[in-house]
């Protein structure tokens, strides 16, 4: 990478941010696409001129400033085409979950008032036409793959808009800056449709303020630089992957890389090698799942050192924690094991160049970010939402607390009410929901502080400590009040156990459902000489004494009233396809106990 100036955002619009970074680095790559026979790239200059042509096609095709454009892709250079260009001809983009069934996009995109949406391929063009009758204000649909063609006079190919717009641009030349002239900060940009874990998703209005304030308060608590490689694969319909790959990305002139899926990140990664890596707890742990298996391959005098290299990795790292000093006896001997051991794991993971690692999205267990730090790999914890831009509180760095997601970020006000409701303050909180008075109302009270739904509580120091959602709180037939999001990530933490579900509301005890982790439990099962096979390994009697031995683990740790007192393996793991995760692999708490109810109910019945 080359030497990178001190990390600033210019511009006040996301739009302005851009416009700036093609005049000041044109030849720099920002985008680079995988290829059968490797990487396509894209120059800060080709980036430019392609925004320009999407941006003076949609004027030409009577698109004006302030109507709204979807975008229901897979992550891809088209997806940052359509969104800037759209941005920049001053309309709203309106993002649509690429796992989205017809149903969930025509909510989306009739919620969200579409009069144009970009389309991966048939496939995804299909799931809108299925629903075409629901969604009268939308009149075209724009496909990106080159190769599909469609007898139908509303949909026209990516590359014919482009054509539209050249020509447009030959006869008009400055349709780009003046439409792009019209954007101010207090311009609405996009509507993010929330994951609706809870009920039907509601869209969340971002401003360009929001967006460029975010990005100034969050870069320079992060360092992030100019130069900085980033890796695109989660959903860009998520705020969390869309203001790192797609607005971070612009504002300091990075480059952002592809991956083909999120079942490829793995193998993208040795590519890519990121300086930047955003990823949820999920991606996490199956980064660890994988070099655990790689070292238990090893034998012989390589296997003692490694256990050696871990064992100290592990002791530097409480060391740290508890008392922030490392004996030089334990220093050293650490630093030596991890210029061998330490920068060779990193090399074959892929982040032996990645300065900045974050997990987000959803919790994750402190002793699996204990682990990455031992390895050299000092993964960060942020917080936040959609209602406020990505990133309320972060922990930094340099200053990094296991177990808590840091303090708020530069400018943002974070206070616990007395419920214990997590309340927030600044320029990061949204404008309210879209066409939703009532839910707007309950999301920002008429103090200006944003209600996040989530509780939790900060230290001394002002670090803040999530111990779960509101809504999700069990409150049991005797009336105690139990966070079960500890509960389950202490679950979820065993190598066999993929997710866990705590249940309980208004019954005498909490009861769980647990599912598999698919490569975990056929490992297990070739070990213990067993037939492979989620439905019958959850009935072996060898496999429920292991689970019963996890459960009564994580009981011990905690007051009677929170003990899982009987659980169930459920045959198969959760998916996003059923409708019992997020598309950022959140489980969908309602669903998942909704379709389990003859199972919960065997549960309370049995005693």
């Amino acid at each position: 990478m080359e030497t990178a100036r001190l990390p600033r955002v210019d511009g006040a619009t996301i739009v302005d941010a851009f416009r700036d970074q093609v005049r000041r680095i044109p030849d720099r790559t920002a985008l680079r696409s995988r290829r059968a026979d490797g990487w396509d790239t894209l120059t800060y200059a080709e980036y430019g001129r392609a925004v320009s042509e999407v941006t003076a096609g949609l004027a030409d095709l009577g698109i004006v400033p302030g109507q709204h454009v979807g975008v229901f892709s897979n992550n891809r250079a088209e997806w940052h085409l359509a969104d800037l260009g759209a941005l920049a001809n001053g309309c709203v983009t309106v993002p649509v979950y690429q796992t989205s069934s017809p149903e969930q996009a025509a909510h989306i995109l009739g919620d969200g008032e579409a009069v144009v949406c970009f389309v991966e391929d048939r496939d995804l063009a299909a799931r809108v036409l299925e629903v075409r009758d629901e969604l009268p204000k939308l009149d075209r649909l724009i496909v990106f793959d080159d190769g599909e063609r469609f007898d139908d006079p509303h949909v026209l190919a990516f590359s014919e808009l482009r054509n539209i717009g050249a020509a447009r641009l030959a006869r008009d030349p400055e349709i780009f800056n003046s439409r792009a002239d019209t954007v101010t900060p207090g311009s609405l940009a996009t509507l993010v449709y929330t994951s609706g874990t809870t009920g039907p998703p509601k869209g969340t209005m971002i401003t360009h303020a929001n967006i460029m304030w975010t990005l100034q308060s969050s870069i320079s608590l992060m360092q992030i630089h100019e130069g900085e490689r980033l890796l695109s694969f989660l959903p860009l319909s998520h705020i969390a992957e869309r203001m790192i790959s797609d607005f971070a990305s612009v504002a300091v002139g990075a480059e952002t890389w592809f991956a083909r899926s999120l079942s490829t990140v793995a193998e993208d990664l040795q590519d890519c090698r990121p300086t930047v890596f955003f990823a949820v707890p999920r991606v996490w742990e199956k980064l660890q799942e994988a070099v655990v298996a790689k070292l238990g391959e090893t034998h012989g005098i390589k296997r003692l050192v490694v256990d050696g290299y871990t064992g100290l990795g592990r002791r530097v790292v409480a060391d740290r924690e508890t008392a922030d000093y490392v004996p030089v006896w334990e220093r050293l001997p650490y630093e030596a094991l991890d210029a061998a051991v330490g920068a060779k794991i990193r090399h074959e993971i892929g982040l032996d160049q990645a300065h900045i690692m974050i997990s987000a999205a959803a919790p994750i267990h402190p002793d699996l970010l204990r682990w990455f730090h031992s390895i050299g790999l000092p993964v960060i914890e942020l917080y936040g939402q959609t209602e406020s831009c990505g990133p309320t509180t972060c922990n930094p760095p340099a200053a990094n607390r296991i177990g808590t997601v840091g303090p708020a970020i530069p400018g943002v006000r974070v206070r616990i009410a007395d419920d214990g409701e997590i309340l927030v303050q600044g320029g990061n909180v949204c404008s309210g929901y879209f066409r939703d008075a009532q839910s707007t109302s309950e999301l920002i009270d008429g103090e200006g502080w944003m209600h996040s739904g989530d509780v939790g509580h900060l230290d001394d120091v002002g670090y803040l400590t999530v111990t779960g959602r509101k809504k999700d709180l069990i409150i049991t037939a005797a009336g105690q009040n139990i966070a079960p999001q500890e509960i389950e990530s202490d679950l979820r933490h065993h190598p066999l156990v993929s997710e866990a579900v705590v249940v309980g509301e208004g019954r005498r005890y909490l009861t769980a459902l647990l599912t598999l982790d698919a490569e975990a439990i056929t490992a297990w099962a070739g070990a213990h000489h067993k037939v492979a096979g989620l439905e019958a390994l959850g009935k072996d009697p060898d496999l429920r004494a292991e689970l019963d031995r996890v459960v009564d683990e994580v009981n011990r740790k905690r007051s009677r009233v929170e003990h899982v007192r009987k659980y169930r393996v459920l045959s198969h793991d959760f998916t996003i396809a059923a409708g019992e995760m997020t598309p950022t692999l959140k489980v969908k708490r309602n669903q998942v106990t909704a379709a389990n109810i003859e199972l919960i109910e065997a549960m309370y019945a049995e005693s």
